[in-house]
């Protein structure tokens, strides 16, 4: 019997039962890898399996599905998405097509994506979801766009810019999305002599499995994607990969479901070089296969509820020690190893000292340099926090975020092994002049965009929800490009998905980046840490740090963040730019730091903005921002009493920062 025949029987017979829909439009088939395996490998009955277990879950009313089937080299992982406008009925006859697409195209690979213009399935031999991968991109073009945007003969300048702007709009909704859903469609006017509708339809979409912060990551390097290659389309085209995709039409195309629940309506015109699939040919197809075995099926019900287990498993975190270091045991270092990369901890290899103890520089036998934080025996950083660190980083991977390599944990020493940047942390260029007068206003904004996008992975897009707890320059180290990355989470608290804040009666963190409800209530948040990246920005606009120590500030030393709001309050916010920029910058980015600092350094918490509005206004959306308020906050204490009517937690435990 022929392989493909082989491997078409074990799925459902559900397939062959004709659906009266308007097909699905077949756009593309790649098939990542060169490698062929055998059709009787493991691996391929494991993606036997996997097909009908996406198919299955396409008959149940999902959108979205993943589920991995078997282990070790021949486990597969596999998932579809459809587009979320699309009926159940629809999206389950799409998935059937891209089954059959697969074994047609790509039979044998172990790693292939299929787009139809509705759904996408997507199968390979490591893990993927959850991961953002903006290419390869695939560009589609219309030929009856192309004809009716060639006829545009005037304000042509005002077409490209009114699609790049409906683009932009559509792609921050759609990243704004819920886990269900990163989808949206928004429709554009531009004036052109034409005699027919003068209407842009757009559409933005994400697999739901990304983070928003990702998402509009991957929509807006796809749409600049498409200015760039769509030529003569002035950017109304269509651009895909396999986590997102932006769509630019003249004619509708998006409806059903997302608005009336009907059968959606025909697609555009036929795509450039696009191949279709006839009802004739899918007959053929689908005559060949005969049904499932209840066998089958009750495995895959067996394996679903397995995946299920685990992935609840998956979500929650022992902090028991022993789970913990099993849990990162491949992370372990042998401290003769790091004792021979610091040359036994030379000082010659010293890089700094902290509250915390030591950090070195060494080298690896393989010449990877390591950054080697060793924690001192009198350390306010205890066993409980080394171990925070360790689990937390070592789930947590951004680029905007210190890598951690590895850990030692032996007899009294507690190390961690982290990746080396030669440019060391932000607070040596605030404080030294000549440094300082090296960071020119491009590489401040590059720096300030950088530490947004950390902290929007940390509160909203990982799979876990973090509090840093102690954001201020010492805790942003730079790489050898000025790319800022946050480090030491020894301090980080681990928040539930639907918790919001949390108190304690044990205030740790750096006077002057502490937000006031924590340093006078114990309440942490996540707009905690917005407080201290307002301050941060507001010393990267100014060259100046933050004055603040136990001693009752003279009435003549005025803080960073009330010279801020002085001169914002009397319309003179430039004032506040750092003289070393010699009027050398943008007026009006410049103006939105310093007003996106002031709102996040607000007293009310609430009126506080959230991270992904923040990184949305810093990547030059359109939004409106609200006045700040001044800020009222003056904490005046002496031997660790306030005079503000609160009651307040012991402050024992305070580092501050008096460089």
């Amino acid at each position: 019997m022929n392989p493909l025949l082989n491997f078409l029987i074990p799925l459902p017979i559900f397939l062959i039962i004709p659906i009266t829909l308007c097909d699905p439009m077949f756009t593309k088939s790649l098939c990542l890898d060169k490698q062929t395996i055998s059709p009787n490998s493991k691996f391929l009955t494991n993606l036997n399996t996997l097909f009908s277990s996406l198919y299955s879950n396409a008959t149940h009313n999902k959108k979205v599905y993943s589920t991995t089937i078997g282990n070790g080299s021949n486990k597969v992982y596999g998932a579809f998405f459809c587009r979320i406008d699309q009926t159940s009925d629809f999206c389950q006859l799409c998935i059937s097509l891209a089954i059959q697409s697969s074994n047609s195209s790509c039979f044998g690979k172990i790693n292939s994506i299929i787009w139809y213009d509705q759904c996408m399935l997507r199968y390979s031999n490591e893990p993927f979801y959850g991961k953002m991968t903006d290419s390869p991109m695939i560009l589609m073009k219309n030929k009856q766009n192309s004809v009716n945007i060639q006829n545009i003969t005037s304000n042509s300048t005002s077409f490209a810019q009114i699609v790049l702007k409906t683009l932009g709009d559509v792609s921050l909704q759609a990243s704004l999305g819920g886990s269900d859903q990163k989808f949206a469609t928004k429709e554009g006017i531009f004036e052109a002599n034409l005699t027919r509708s003068n209407m842009i339809y757009t559409l933005a979409e994400c697999t739901t499995d990304l983070s928003k912060g990702d998402c509009y990551y991957c929509l807006r390097k796809t749409i600049g994607n498409m200015s760039e290659m769509c030529g003569d389309m002035k950017g109304c085209c269509t651009m895909m990969n396999p986590s997102c995709s932006a769509r630019c039409e003249l004619n509708a195309f998006y409806g059903g479901s997302l608005s009336s629940g009907v059968t959606p309506p025909p697609p555009s015109p036929l795509f450039v070089d696009q191949t279709t699939i006839t009802r004739s040919s899918r007959k053929k197809k689908t005559s060949v296969i005969v049904g499932v075995a209840i066998s089958s099926t009750f495995a895959i019900l067996i394996l679903l509820g397995v995946w299920i287990f685990a992935s609840k498993r998956k979500s929650i975190i022992s902090f028991d020690e022993v789970e913990v270091i099993e849990e990162v045991k491949s992370l372990r270092f042998d401290l003769s190893k790091i004792r021979k990369a610091t040359n036994n901890f030379s000082a010659d290899n010293k890089l700094g000292q902290g509250g915390f103890g030591k950090v070195y520089k060494g080298t690896l036998e393989n010449g990877q340099c390591i950054a080697i934080k060793r924690l001192s025996s009198n350390s306010k950083q205890g066993i409980g926090q080394f171990k925070t660190e360790v689990v937390l980083v070592a789930k947590l991977q951004h680029r905007n975020l210190v890598k951690l390599l590895g850990f030692c944990l032996s007899n009294e020493e507690k190390i961690l092994v982290y990746e080396f940047l030669p440019n060391m942390s932000l607070d040596q260029f605030l404080l030294d002049p000549k440094k300082r007068a090296s960071l020119n206003w491009t590489t401040r904004f590059k720096i300030i965009r950088g530490i947004a996008r950390g902290l929007l992975y940390l509160h909203e897009d990982s799979r876990l929800k973090i509090v840093h707890r102690d954001l201020k320059p010492s805790n942003i180290l730079l790489d050898e490009h000025m790319n800022p990355k946050i480090a030491d989470f020894g301090m980080a608290k681990l928040f539930g998905i639907d918790q919001t804040q949390d108190n304690t009666d044990r205030i740790v963190g750096t006077l002057g980046y502490m937000a006031p409800e924590y340093l006078i209530a114990g309440h942490f948040s996540i707009k905690s840490d917005v407080y201290g990246f307002g301050i941060i920005v507001l010393e990267l606009v100014s060259g100046q740090k933050n004055k603040y120590s136990r001693q009752v500030e003279q009435e003549d030393d005025e803080s960073l963040f009330l010279q801020a709001w002085r001169l914002w309050n009397e319309g003179m916010p430039l004032k506040l730019a750092d003289p070393t920029f010699k009027d050398d910058f943008p007026i009006e980015e410049l103006t939105k730091c310093i007003h996106i600092g002031l709102l996040c350094i607000q007293d009310d918490k609430s009126k506080r903005p959230q991270m992904v509005s923040i990184v949305a206004l810093l990547n030059g959306e359109s939004i409106t921002l609200p006045f700040p308020t001044p800020p009222s906050f003056m904490a005046c204490h002496v031997n660790n009493k306030y005079e503000d009517g609160y009651s307040h937690p012991t402050f024992s435990s305070i580092s501050i920062d008096v460089k």
